[in-house]
């Protein structure tokens, strides 16, 4: 019992299934009672995939279909660090238009409209605010250099006079 006891308080737990004491961050924490590592059932599902492709495939369409919101939560949070909330409260205070274009979005993709994307700082991962497809792209193209888009203001001014 003692061994047991110094195991969890040096943060390790046993897999069930290789039998190796691994760090608690092996093991997946919405799955509490799941005493088998990452890298466990990651091997067993790639086993069950195999068995039964077709099974797997449309579980997953049919979870995708039936859980959407958490589908997109769960993308804002992996890509960005936001969460479905998060977005909502920027959506608000951008009264639902692009910060930039002040727009709202609408680009129809698979019979829906688009939502604004997330506007973030590659280098630092910083989320800024919701852009439009449109003016998200432009920022990216222009790779967000000020000398580039000023140097476009410029020249787009320039042959707006000759109209």
């Amino acid at each position: 019992m003692r061994k047991v006891d110094d195991v969890r308080r040096a943060g390790l737990k046993k897999c069930s299934r290789c039998g190796v004491f691994k760090p608690m961050d092996n093991f997946y924490r919405r799955l509490e009672k799941e005493n088998r590592c990452k890298g466990c059932v990651s091997e067993l599902r790639k086993i069950a995939y195999k068995k039964n492709p077709e099974k797997i495939i449309n579980w997953v369409r049919r979870y995708r279909k039936g859980n959407p919101e958490k589908i997109r939560d769960t993308k804002l949070k992996q890509t960005y660090g936001v969460s479905v909330e998060n977005w909502n409260k920027m959506f608000s205070e951008q009264n639902g238009v692009c910060a930039i274009c002040k727009k709202p979005e609408k680009t129809i993709w698979r019979g829906r409209v688009v939502n604004l994307s997330v506007d973030h700082d590659h280098e630092t991962l910083e989320v800024r605010g919701l852009l439009c497809i449109k003016c998200n792209r432009a920022f990216g193209l222009l790779e967000e250099s000020i000398e580039t888009m000023l140097a476009m203001i410029e020249y787009a001014e320039k042959f707006q006079k000759l109209r």
